[in-house]
């Protein structure tokens, strides 16, 4: 039962320690500890609904981006002085964007080649593969190609967005909707290097409360389903009719800090009848219900949608 755990001293303050779960004290206010690590195992959870979602931003924006150039502008589209910018003709300082990128491709690529190296026990002179250089960029890599300094004619913005992203233009300037694919992906790059750090993925300047934190999340969810919607709307659709989005949104919700903190209603199911009823009302209001089985020895269940 969680009431007999030792959440003082063994718990909260050797395993996790004080310093890192004040701001869960701060920002939830529990009655107890059962309720602060509640709320700390919580975040655990939402962040484990959220990491298929940014990996699905980031692979679709990655493959969208890389099969595009590849097909116009040959395999290895990044190398040399194919990927032209703005300032490119005029000699001026290379812009941060720019040399960001072009480095990111350099790294990629030293890494591709040391893996092959290290896993493949091989020697000599290595030639990468566009595959395996892709594989090892990172999600930065893929917003600093959404900039500005790549919008122009001849260069690979405006001429390749319309294939890139798919999906309903919010505006018809292509200049305005590739700042707004950046924005997202910015947005969302951000969010999850905090998820992948182990951070609290609620955290956020203005963030006080625990309404504040759920809002905040939910708000993610929203910038990741309009970027893919952007890119193609069938890539959303495939996480929708999967069950990722509302896992995500599920998760992301008041209703599971408290089952977190054993402070929701435990149903207890006598008839088939009773069952059917509670997974109608959690497909309905798409929330995790506890249920409890009296079988001979008392069971306990959670009810979930897909």
């Amino acid at each position: 039962m969680p009431y007999t755990l030792q959440y003082r001293p063994v718990l909260i303050d050797t395993l996790i320690s004080n310093a890192r779960i004040a701001s869960y004290q701060t920002v939830f206010s529990p009655a107890n500890d059962m309720e602060l690590m509640g709320a700390y195992l919580w975040n655990a959870h939402a962040c484990g609904a959220l990491y298929p979602l940014m990996g699905a931003v980031e692979i679709t924006l990655r493959n969208a981006i890389d099969q595009t150039l590849s097909a116009s502008m040959g395999t290895f589209w990044w190398a040399g002085n194919r990927l032209r910018h703005r300032s490119y003709a005029t000699g001026a300082i290379t812009p941060y964007e720019v040399q960001a990128a072009h480095d990111s491709f350099i790294k990629a690529t030293r890494k591709h080649i040391s893996e092959m190296r290290s896993r493949h026990r091989l020697r000599g002179h290595l030639k990468p593969s566009h595959a395996g250089v892709i594989g090892k960029t990172e999600f930065s890599t893929w917003v600093f190609l959404l900039d500005a300094e790549f919008m122009g004619r001849g260069l690979i913005w405006p001429r390749h967005l319309s294939t890139v992203l798919r999906g309903t233009w919010p505006v018809p300037q292509a200049a305005a909707v590739l700042g707004q694919a950046r924005d997202l992906a910015k947005t969302l790059r951000d969010f999850r290097n905090r998820l992948f750090h182990h951070e609290p993925a609620w955290k956020r300047y203005g963030v006080l409360t625990e309404a504040d934190a759920v809002r905040h999340l939910q708000e993610k969810i929203t910038t990741a389903e309009r970027l893919l919607a952007l890119i193609h709307p069938e890539n959303l659709r495939l996480l929708q009719v999967n069950g990722l989005l509302q896992s995500a949104r599920r998760a992301c919700s008041t209703e599971e800090i408290r089952r977190f903190q054993h402070r929701t209603r435990v149903h207890r199911i006598r008839t088939l009848g009773q069952l059917a009823t509670l997974a109608a009302r959690s497909n309905t209001e798409n929330r995790a219900l506890e249920a409890r089985i009296r079988r001979g020895r008392p069971q306990r269940f959670v009810v979930l949608p897909r």
